[in-house]
């Protein structure tokens, strides 16, 4: 983890919570699949359709019905995912 990210989320009080950025879900996708020994093809399909759900949250279209829970950061403006929803959202994409 950079400097910057690690003080952006210390600023953001990000450390102690249940809520994680776009990498942190990044991270906890990539280590949750390797887990579950999944091929890595497999892994890279879920990280994918993860990053599909939060560009189309970034662009503003939420038209789709998503597992996927998010707020934003107040100051940052930043997406934030709760860990209950990734996981949840990982069963689906998974089973």
């Amino acid at each position: 983890m950079g400097v910057r990210l690690a003080m952006r989320k210390e600023l953001m009080g990000l450390n102690h919570s249940d809520m994680l950025t776009a990498d942190d879900v990044r991270e906890h996708l990539s280590k949750s699949i390797k887990k579950h020994d999944q091929k890595p093809e497999r892994g890279f399909s879920v990280i994918s359709k993860f990053n599909d759900a939060h560009s189309q949250l970034l662009s503003g279209n939420t038209n789709k019905k998503s597992v996927l829970e998010f707020e934003r950061h107040r100051l940052f403006k930043e997406v934030l995912y709760t860990r209950k929803s990734v996981d949840a959202w990982l069963n689906n994409q998974i089973n």
